[in-house]
């Protein structure tokens, strides 16, 4: 079945974002196109300013090109109006001080934790997991969901809310502790985008 060229280069970026970065060899693998092929798409982006790459240097030998996403790709992926509300912060802050903008990030907390909890009210702990993640992908996140040595482990492969995070670093603080009061469980943080991660990860111990 031949996959239209649209859907592959939405794959292409999907697995960029999620891994960071990949060769035209391991996406060829990935897709399930032939190299050549892979590199047409890959070249497609580039023009579009959506993909860069980097050539590594192994031993004797070619370099290897490692093929990633650039920062203006991250504009594909949804956000929820971040210029506006960092702007709002900002200026709130100039206004009334830090403090205020801590407060308004502890009332999102709550405002979410409220209307979260009611839709997750009625599945016991996995599924409320389960749940969460889907909502999650619902509300613009990129989300995978996996278990591993009696926890769960939550990997989210865009933030919504990157750029408020990047100034008030307390947003993602607020982020694990709305995932521990919804789920019962002192949830962490293991990986931030804000932080210079390209994703941002919860390990979320099963009991």
């Amino acid at each position: 079945m031949r996959i239209e060229d649209g859907q592959t280069k939405d794959r292409i970026i999907m697995l960029l974002k999620k891994t960071g970065g990949l060769t035209a060899e391991d996406l060829s693998k990935r897709v399930g196109i032939t190299p050549m092929g892979i590199r047409q798409h890959l070249i497609a982006l580039e023009r579009k300013g959506i993909v860069s790459y980097d050539a590594k240097k192994h031993g004797i030998g070619r370099p290897v090109f490692i093929y990633s996403l650039t920062d203006r790709a991250d504009d594909i992926f949804p956000k929820v109006y971040r210029d506006f509300s960092l702007d709002l912060l900002k200026d709130l802050e100039s206004l009334d001080g830090r403090g205020k903008v801590e407060g308004l990030l502890r009332l999102r907390k709550q405002r979410l934790l409220e209307t979260r909890g009611k839709k997750l009210e009625n599945h016991d702990f996995h599924g409320k997991i389960r749940a969460l993640s889907s909502m999650l992908e619902e509300e613009g996140y990129f989300t995978e969901l996996a278990e591993n040595d009696g926890n769960y482990t939550l990997n989210q492969y865009n933030c919504p809310i990157s750029k408020v995070a990047s100034h008030y670093s307390e947003a993602c603080g607020y982020e694990a502790e709305l995932l521990s009061e919804l789920l019962g469980r002192q949830v962490l943080m293991k990986r931030s985008i804000p932080l210079g991660d390209h994703y941002c990860s919860f390990n979320i111990p099963m009991a």
